[in-house]
């Protein structure tokens, strides 16, 4: 069975395809209905790019859905100067097949027309969950599409990408960073969760995480006076969002104060920056292969 879902978004497509690149906004616009991780031993790239990537999701984020395996190629442009399209040939233990095609098309006013084609077949009972399925891809596009009509009027009105999904995609760059080099020198990786600290603090689910990863490391440092503070800071976490009193600056670590907002040190503002320039989606050209 199929699904086909267009909606016009107000920006224009080079924007649009620079944004399908990113990892960062697939989370986004998924989110909250469907919640994706990766399968255990790997990481989310940055940016997609052709191949697989074995994931696993949760329907509103709790309940399991099983693995699902996403195939990505990109097939050429069907016009001459046209923008290639998008395409997920994937697999699932509930989804024998599950083909999704996204194509753009310039508008004559500057704007985009987003366009879903997906493909659904069930792996079980076929007959009857191929229906399901194919409703529930109904539901799921209506969903992504929604938001992806708010990042486009976000974007329009304050001239670039948000920066929270920006932000996003630099925190999981520096603990991806701090977890390739476990032989590097304990003070530069606590630089990179330093960093990460700084940036995600904003964020309630970036905050817990970067004060969850300093208690991993206090811990496999066996340095009890660290994890000890790593364990008070995860309980003042909840209370500081729902309060609004965040000490923006504040490097997470037990030997500064955790109420104190603060400069952060060159070393940690130099992580910031490079995580976030290596991070930066760059618009894209119709001829480009990166959509």
């Amino acid at each position: 069975m199929r699904v086909h879902l267009s909606t016009p978004l107000s920006a224009p497509p080079e924007w649009v395809a620079a944004q399908l690149q990113s990892t960062a906004v697939f989370r986004h616009i998924t989110a909250p209905l469907i919640q994706f991780h990766p399968a255990r031993g790997t990481e989310w790239p940055t940016h997609w790019a052709p191949g697989e990537l074995a994931l696993h999701m949760r329907l509103l984020g709790v309940l399991p859905m099983g693995p699902q395996t996403v195939r990505i190629s990109i097939e050429p442009a069907a016009q001459r100067g046209g923008w290639p399209t998008l395409r997920d040939n994937g697999e699932g233990v509930l989804m024998r097949r599950w083909d999704h095609r996204i194509t753009l098309q310039p508008l004559s006013d500057g704007r985009t027309l987003y366009t879903d084609d997906i493909e659904v077949i069930a792996r079980h009972l076929p007959w009857l969950m191929t229906p399901l399925s194919a409703l529930f891809a109904q539901v799921f596009y209506r969903h992504r599409q929604r938001r992806w009509r708010q990042l486009a009027a976000q974007h329009v009105a304050g001239g670039s990408a948000p920066t929270a999904l920006h932000r996003r995609a630099a925190f999981n760059h520096l603990l991806a960073s701090f977890a390739r080099q476990p032989d590097a020198p304990p003070a530069q990786r606590w630089r990179w969760l330093e960093a990460a600290h700084v940036l995600g603090q904003t964020s309630l689910p970036l905050h817990w995480r970067s004060h969850t990863a300093m208690l991993r490391y206090a811990l496999a440092l066996g340095d009890a006076r660290e994890a000890t503070g790593q364990l008070l800071r995860l309980a003042l976490v909840p209370l500081g969002h729902l309060l609004a009193r965040l000490p923006l600056g504040n490097i997470g670590r037990s030997h500064v104060s955790a109420f104190r907002p603060m400069v952060p040190a060159a070393e940690v503002t130099v992580l910031m920056d490079q995580a976030l320039e290596e991070t930066a989606i760059r618009p894209v050209q119709p001829g480009d292969h990166g959509v």
